[in-house]
């Protein structure tokens, strides 16, 4: 029986980070094809780009009165808002789906731990971006049968890959080569003050190997202390005119058509979108070893700046681009056959 209805909860760009772009990229795909569905952005924002609570709140009791939903597909990371979702699946009657964008149960304070522990007895589908955020959702207790194994890698489309980059960024690549792109989506520190995102490892990098030149796109300074300390550490370094920090949105895949590699020093992570981005605009890419990567990429010991800067070198000695691989693999189809 194919279903009369599927809403999809998620925001879309700005800010631009792997979530997002997923989530633009899933809609985007399947309107073009024709599956019908509806979207839902949960993340409205005012035209003084505050967050709208009133439009949020009328979104969620729609929603909940609503008696002709058959699937609740769930595109974000927040643990309170799925159990909402969660709840008012089970009033409806209708099917909900999460996928796990980001999964780190280590972090979790004891409310979190609470209300995961709850979702996990509903009957509530996750998507896990790979086997390892799977058998990580299993070691907590999820049941098998519940998780599926998705790629959540979608491919950009030409729109993306053509934008337009801004004149500080073409300026600095114009006059550099071995360019090396990092992302990040905010920036911050975890409870044991460790970067998440590895800003710190790109910066002592970029010290470490004189001829390298280093874009780092941040578009939200999540901790402001953290980049002060950051941006004295690159004056101390006198590597300011090859370590350049972006905060604005831009499309990634853009900024890697000029890139010779991409690196991903995560310190957690659950599967990491922008590492198959890279590869698929023929970028090689180095990334850390805390989850299954796409295949293509190579691994560091996370937060081992010695073999980060070993592999770095090694990738640089190969001077030719990977061939431009943008294929769409069925992935849209993959997600209508969930829904149905």
């Amino acid at each position: 029986m194919k279903v009369k209805n599927v809403i999809i909860l998620g925001a879309v760009p700005p800010p631009i980070g792997g979530v997002t772009v997923h989530t633009l990229r899933l809609i985007s795909g399947l309107k073009s094809l024709g599956y019908k569905y509806e979207f839902v952005n949960l993340r409205p924002i005012t035209e003084k780009d505050k967050f709208n609570i009133k439009k949020y709140i009328s979104n969620v009791l729609r929603i909940l009165k609503s008696r002709d939903i058959d699937v609740i597909h769930y595109q974000l990371n927040n643990l309170f808002e799925l159990a909402l979702f969660v709840m008012i699946s089970i009033i409806i009657r209708s099917r909900i789906i999460t996928t796990v964008h980001s999964f780190r149960p280590e972090l979790f304070s004891k409310i979190k731990k609470t209300i995961f522990n709850l979702i996990k007895r509903t009957r509530t589908e996750f998507i896990a971006p790979s086997k390892t955020t799977k058998e990580a959702l299993v070691a907590k207790g999820v049941k098998y049968e519940n998780i599926r194994v998705l790629n959540t890698f979608l491919p950009p489309s030409e729109s993306e890959i053509n934008a337009k980059i801004s004149n500080e960024i073409m300026d600095f690549i114009d006059k550099r080569s071995k360019i090396i792109v990092a992302n990040a989506f905010k920036l911050y520190r975890d409870d044991l003050g460790v970067d998440v995102y590895g800003l710190d490892m790109c910066i002592e990098a970029c010290k470490a190997i004189p001829d390298t030149n280093f874009i780092f796109c941040v578009p939200l300074i999540g901790d402001q202390n953290y980049y002060n300390e950051c941006v004295k550490k690159i004056e101390k370094y006198n590597i300011g005119d090859r370590f350049l920090i972006v905060n604005k949105n831009i499309s990634l895949v853009s900024l890697l058509k000029y890139a010779d590699l991409f690196v991903r020093p995560t310190s957690t992570d659950s599967f990491g979108v922008s590492v198959a981005e890279a590869l698929a605009m023929g970028v090689p890419a180095i990334a850390s070893d805390v989850c299954e990567r796409t295949e293509g990429a190579i691994l560091f010991k996370s937060r081992n700046i010695a073999d980060f800067i070993l592999k770095i070198k090694f990738s640089l000695k190969s001077k030719e681009r990977g061939a431009l691989n943008i294929i769409n693999r069925n992935y849209l189809k993959k997600y209508m056959k969930l829904y149905t």
